[in-house]
């Protein structure tokens, strides 16, 4: 019995059931709203599998990270890190 689990990959990202957690919520966050505001998990559930298909066309395209690098560069207050300087401080010495 192995009681560490090593990775296939290195940058391989954790699942939840068969996709990311980006692309789990960007598929089910339509589905929930339209099911509990608007009555509607038909449309919820189109909208969220368009989303899902521009996601993947992106990751598939640029990488797993750009999202989270676009995320970090724009909207640095949504992702605080800690081992990196914030993304508008330009130079870092000097």
């Amino acid at each position: 019995m192995d009681k560490y689990h090593i990775p296939q990959h290195l940058d391989e990202p954790f699942r939840l059931i068969l996709w990311t957690f980006d692309e789990f919520g960007v598929f089910f966050a339509p589905f929930i709203f339209f099911l509990l505001f608007l009555n509607s998990p038909l449309m919820g559930l189109t909208i969220g599998a368009g989303l899902l298909f521009g996601l993947k066309k992106i990751k598939g395209e640029q990488g797993h990270y750009f999202l989270y690098n676009l995320v970090y560069w724009y909207f640095p207050f949504l992702m605080p890190l800690k081992a990196t300087p914030p993304s508008y401080q330009r130079t870092l010495l000097g």
